[in-house]
């Protein structure tokens, strides 16, 4: 979408809640409306070395981002002035980043500009910032809503610009249309859905040529007494052009489910959760290609089903979830046995809808003809439940148990373990690439105490071991290039150490150790000192120096390489 349009779709929706909002701020009848405001200021700033693949590079990275909210009667007018250049991760960004005005009264809800939408969860629409790893997918138009405590509604439009976190050029643009409602007819019982309308513009850095996507979803829920449920669905429909269907494994329809059954109990509570997302089963060889048009669309974030934690090796290569071809579970069990313990129990697995084999396609007798590659499926339906012991499908799966126990007013002790074992399997190529297993395991303990000194005065310890089996990390001798032959397997230690005097500052330092010598540029041993200083009740400096692992990070089912890091970071945050 060019330029022009973008501002007049950017001035007209501006407009549209300035004049909603205006007669609510006349009617105040108090004759000045009182204005206030809130303003927040994030600086952030890093000088270093960062290692991209397997070569260091200097990094030095400058993000500021001024937010402004004004409030006058029922209308909210903001915007974030943002100065990202260079950016540690995403795109360089000076000027106005995010505008909007809103308007809110009785249940009533009009706002124009920038926002971003969550619809359900997230099957059809999960639109969301992570700025730690450069994922932005915000909506520039207009949306209005109503709710109250029977009915809920929202109607919605505009365009989207998504730039690829796995790109440097590319831009994706889709212009949006949907609406969706809930009715809930007693308390507790709610039936829902949704319709959304998506037309992918052609662009020079984004689809070659255009597409039109239609999703739609039905949903209800229960609560009742200490019961809870929810049941979804969503299906895809895809207006392809002739040529991509023909060129490529793109698929005209989709769906995808999600179930959750829970209870909470006071001394245990039980959450189920179940995901099918079959919104673009394709043959292995388009299963990589992120781009395709038939693919779960950047904006479909549904849940994840994966277990999070705020450990650093406990957290370390999580598995990355596929919305376009994965069914899965995730089970939580809470026990609370007595007021001073706790013991939450996780269980998850996934894996692929279809499992597939290479097969070589004979040259037949017409006129240049070759030999060629394909792929048979082999089993008869998509699967319903995941395979967690046949490595065609890509198994996963993880369990985890941790328990926190106050051992006194001052003492708090916590012990953790995990096991996670991921396989993506590749099929070869029928020749010379044999059928294989890329084999991620890892077997977790974690260690944590926190002591109060004094009611200002806290000491935080985390010790985590991990024991790794890695096939990617297998390597044969070679003494002319000095590298030595590894098996795959390794360990990892980390330790964290935090003293905090609340609420003026904190000093904390983290430290990491592998022995496997094959991270980005050999390196086994990692550290960092970090701190934070309170200026005043507005202000918090942080200052941190010291180098990090690489690793994989995820938000919402979206995940990128954070690449390791030596260096020196200040962030200063205010907010008024």
């Amino acid at each position: 979408m060019n330029l022009p349009l973008r501002l007049s779709a950017a001035l007209l929706a501006f407009a549209l809640a300035l004049a909603v909002s205006i007669p609510a701020v006349a009617q105040n009848g108090t004759g000045i409306p009182r204005i206030d405001y809130s303003l927040s200021n994030e600086f952030r700033y890093g000088i270093g070395e960062r290692y991209e693949g397997e070569n260091p590079f200097r990094k030095e990275y400058l993000e500021n981002l001024f937010n402004t909210r004004f409030f006058v009667g029922d209308f909210t007018l903001g915007f974030r002035a943002q100065i990202d250049k260079p950016r540690e991760y995403g795109r360089d960004t000076i000027g106005i980043k995010e505008y909007y005005a809103e308007f809110r009264r009785d249940g009533i809800s009009a706002r124009a500009g920038n926002f971003y939408n969550l619809i359900g969860r997230g099957l059809v629409m999960n639109s969301f910032e992570s700025r730690p790893i450069g994922f932005d997918a915000p909506t520039l138009g207009v949306k209005l809503g109503y709710d109250d405590a029977d009915f809920s509604a929202q109607a919605f439009g505009g365009l989207m610009d998504f730039a690829d976190i796995l790109s440097n050029t590319r831009v994706e643009q889709y212009l949006l249309r949907g609406a969706s409602g809930e009715v809930r007819p007693t308390t507790g019982v709610g039936v829902g859905g949704s319709y959304l309308a998506v037309s992918g513009q052609r662009t020079p850095n984004g689809f070659r040529r255009p597409f039109d996507s239609y999703l739609r979803e039905i949903f209800t829920r229960l609560n009742y007494k200490q019961l809870s449920a929810y049941l979804n669905y969503a299906d895809k429909r895809n207006q392809i052009s002739d040529f991509v269907r023909q060129t490529g494994d793109s698929n005209e329809r989709g769906n995808g489910w999600y179930g959750m059954l829970g209870y909470t109990g006071e001394m245990l509570s039980v959450t189920a959760q179940y995901k099918s997302y079959q919104f673009d089963l394709v043959k292995p060889s388009f299963q990589a290609t992120s781009d395709r048009q038939s693919r779960a669309l950047p904006f479909q974030n549904a849940p994840t089903l994966v277990p999070e934690y705020s450990k650093a090796l406990l957290d370390r290569n999580p598995h990355a979830v596929d919305f376009s071809d994965e069914v899965g579970f995730m089970v939580d069990v809470v026990l609370t046995p007595m007021e001073e313990l706790s013991v939450t129990l996780q269980g998850a697995g996934a894996s692929r809808h279809n499992a597939w084999q290479t097969v070589i396609i004979p040259a037949d007798t017409t006129p240049n003809s070759k030999e060629r590659t394909d792929y048979q499926r082999l089993n008869e339906s998509p699967l319903k439940f995941p395979s967690l012991s046949d490595i065609t499908y890509s198994p996963y799966w993880e369990a985890s148990a941790h328990a926190e126990y106050d051992a006194s007013e001052d003492l708090t002790l916590g012990l953790a373990v995990q096991r996670r074992d991921n396989r993506v399997y590749r099929e070869g190529d029928g020749k010379l690439i044999a059928p294989h297993s890329e084999d991620y395991t890892a077997s977790t303990l974690m260690l944590e105490g926190e002591y109060a000194i004094t009611n200002r005065h806290n000491l935080h310890a985390i010790f985590e071991v991990q024991d790794v089996f890695d096939t990617k990390k297998k390597t044969a001798a070679n003494d002319s290039l000095g590298i030595k032959a590894s098996d795959g397997n390794f360990n990892n230690v980390a330790l964290t150490l935090e003293f905090t005097s609340s609420p003026k500052w904190s000093v904390a330092g983290r430290f990491e150790y592998t022995t496997t010598e094959s991270e980005q540029g050999g390196q086994q041993l990692w550290g960092t000192l970090s701190g934070t200083y309170r200026i005043g009740d507005a202000h918090t400096l942080s200052l941190e120096y010291g180098s990090t692992r690489a690793g994989i990070v995820c938000t919402g089912g979206v995940c990128r390489l954070v690449n390791s890091f030596t260096g020196f970071r200040i962030g200063l945050v205010s907010k008024l």
